[in-house]
This record gives C-alpha cells, structure tokens and sequence, in this order.
C-alpha cells in the first residue's frame, strides 16, 4: 500500500529530461568504443613493432656469425671499464667502435658478410651481448637519445690553405660522392681543442698540423647547441702527399680553388670549375670569414713587410744611440735620471751617490751598446 501511495505521488517524468539522459549515454557508449578501438589498435602495433624488432635481430644474427659477434663483444663490451656501463651513452659509443671495426676489418676478411646499418647492428650486438642485453627493452628510445647527444658533441678539426692562401684542402666523405668537408671530427673525454684537431686532421688526411697550427688563429661556429671549430693553418705546400689513415672513412682529398668555392647557395661557379654540383653544406657557413681572414693576411705583401722590417731597424738603432748617450755621460761621472739597459724599456735610476757602487749596471749598459751597434752594422 506505501509502495502504492509512494508511485501515485511521483511526477511523470519530463520529456526533456529524458531525451538528455539518452543523448549522455550514447556519448559515454560512443566515447567508450572509441577507447577501445584505439586501445586494440594500439596493442597491435606494438606486437607488430616487436615483431619487426625480432625479425631485423634474426636477420642480423643470420648476416652476422655468432663468432663475429663474440669477437666483438669481447674487444669492445665485456672487458670494458667497469664506470662505461654505468651509462647507457657510453655503451653506444663502444658498440659504434665495434660497428667501425666490423666494417674494417671482419668484411675486409670477409666480404660474404653482408653491410648492415649501425642501428641494425647495434640491435644486434645489444641482444646477442649478455652484460647489455638488458637495453633491447627500449631499444628505440636509447639510441634517439644516443644520436642527440652526438649532435651537441663539439667537432675540431683544420681549414689548411697553401702558401698563396688560394688552394683550400677539402675531403669527400666515403659514404657520399658528393659530399665534400673540411676535414675534421668530435673531441673525445678529457681532449684538448687544438689535439683533438691534429689528431682528426692526421687520421683523415696523414697530415701532421701542429708545426703549422697557431692556436689563437681558427674560426668557430656554433650550429644546433654544437661548437664547430677549425683552425687556420697556412703554408702547406701544393704537392704534399695526403694519405688517410682511416679505412672506409675519406674517399677522396683534393685542393679546391678559393676563387671557386660559392658564396651564396645560388653561386654555379664550382659547378662550372668541376662539371658537377657538389654538397659543401659544411664548408659554406666558414666561407664567409674564411675569404676576411685571407684578405686581412694578403694585405701584408712583400713590400709592406720590408718596410715593416725597415721601420723596426730604425727604432732599434734610436734605441742604442740613446744608450750610448747615456752611457757617455754616466762614464763623464754626470748624473742621470733614467737609463734603457735593455729593449723592454727597463727604467733604472743613478744618483751620485749609487755611481761607484753601480760600475756592473755600467759595464751591463756598455756591453748592450756594443751588442745594438754590432747588429746595426751587420
């Protein structure tokens, strides 16, 4: 009966109200499929990802021999420094040198040794090593890190001219044919700038800088957060003998013309030079202050630099007539307030009293008179 008088009380229900509680639950069932498509097609691609992942490992495995992979799991990984597996940066960096070796060496020996890509390598000497299998998990994201932190590493490297300061070395990388560069690479832990040049400019040329490189004289860039520095080293005859000490590295080392090289992206004056449009994408941006650089030092011609040279004599001898000046008078026994006793324009002063007690400092202003005058006269 309470149930009865209960329902009899009620309102009927609005028909607005009712046409909203629909139109909710059909969004929320609608919403709730869409999830569920999306989740289902999210699982599938991940399958199909680990799939792929699994077949490029066994496709690896096969191109690659079990014994290979030891051999290079035991140069480069397991007896590595125990800190080296501490970061996941520098694994890669020892499965890069394991990378380089295998292609210098193990399909040198053999060339039934398929080329494969460094991340298809990488995968595969991660999986195949016990110490690092553990990274095939998120093998994907670790290496996209890996290739961005070696963006920012800084590159040193040598802009080498000749003796004119016309001829420009360039190197062609070995991956490309039309790819041409300064030669130049990334510093290593702990490197100095100007060793980490000579060492890159002698593995990719066979060329020693140092007795030419200045360390105050390069040209720096910084592209995309990563120092780019080449120094400046000029003199370096025509006809000396480049050899790259590196395999699989440098295809070809050339001298380019200065008067050649392009100054705007439009400039067909290399390809008129060579017959063919070379990629100097990493030589154009140094261009620029590479031709001032030139200029500023073929400003100082022959003729300037004897006159130079001219100018330096004469100050020079001023110089040693004011000491034998002041040299006279202090053998007179005359006072002098100041003397030069040497070209840094070290003042010193006499007095009366300090004559007889400075005969050494005299016979040192005489000796540098006669010196002065010797090399005047010769």
């Amino acid at each position: 009966r309470n149930i009865k008088l209960l329902l009899f009380s009620l309102k009927p229900p609005n028909t607005t109200d009712v046409c909203n509680g629909f139109i909710i639950l059909s969004l929320v069932f609608s919403s709730f499929n869409i999830f569920l498509v999306w989740f289902t097609l999210y699982l599938s691609d991940m399958e199909s990802s680990e799939q792929s992942q699994l077949q490029k490992a066994s496709y690896i495995e096969k191109t690659i021999p079990s014994y290979v992979l030891d051999d290079l799991s035991s140069r480069f990984i397991i007896n590595s420094r125990p800190e080296d597996f501490k970061s996941i940066i520098r694994i890669f960096f020892l499965v890069e040198n394991a990378f380089w070796f295998y292609l210098d060496f193990h399909r040198v020996e053999n060339p039934q040794l398929k080329e494969c890509t460094l991340k298809e390598f990488a995968y595969s000497l991660i999986s195949h090593c016990p110490q690092i299998k553990q990274f095939t998990s998120e093998f994907d994201k670790h290496f996209d890190a890996w290739k961005q932190y070696k963006r920012t590493i800084a590159t040193c490297g040598a802009i080498i001219l000749d003796k004119d300061l016309k001829h420009v070395l360039l190197v062609q990388s070995f991956t490309s044919k039309n790819s041409w560069g300064f030669p130049k690479g990334k510093i290593n832990q702990n490197e100095a700038l100007l060793d980490c040049a000579a060492r890159e400019v002698l593995e990719e040329t066979g060329f020693d800088i140092m007795p030419y490189a200045d360390p105050e004289e390069y040209l720096e860039k910084c592209t995309n957060e990563q120092i780019n520095r080449l120094y400046i080293v000029a003199g370096v005859p025509l006809k000396t003998n480049f050899q790259p000490k590196t395999r699989r590295e440098i295809r070809d080392i050339q001298w380019f013309p200065m008067d050649a090289l392009p100054t705007h992206r439009g400039d067909q004056t290399l390809k008129e030079a060579v017959g063919q449009n070379l990629n100097l994408y990493t030589v154009t941006p140094f261009l620029k202050s590479l031709r001032m650089w030139i200029k500023n030092h073929q400003a100082e011609t022959p003729s300037s630099k004897r006159k130079n040279r001219q100018k330096q004599q004469a100050q020079f001898a001023q110089q040693a007539q004011n000491q034998y000046q002041e040299f006279m008078q202090l053998k007179k026994g005359k006072s002098v307030t100041k003397t030069l006793i040497s070209q840094r324009s070290t003042s010193v002063r006499y007095s009366r009293e300090l004559q007889e007690k400075n005969t050494k400092q005299v016979g040192t202003v005489y000796v540098l008179f006669s010196s002065s005058m010797y090399y005047i006269n010769h």
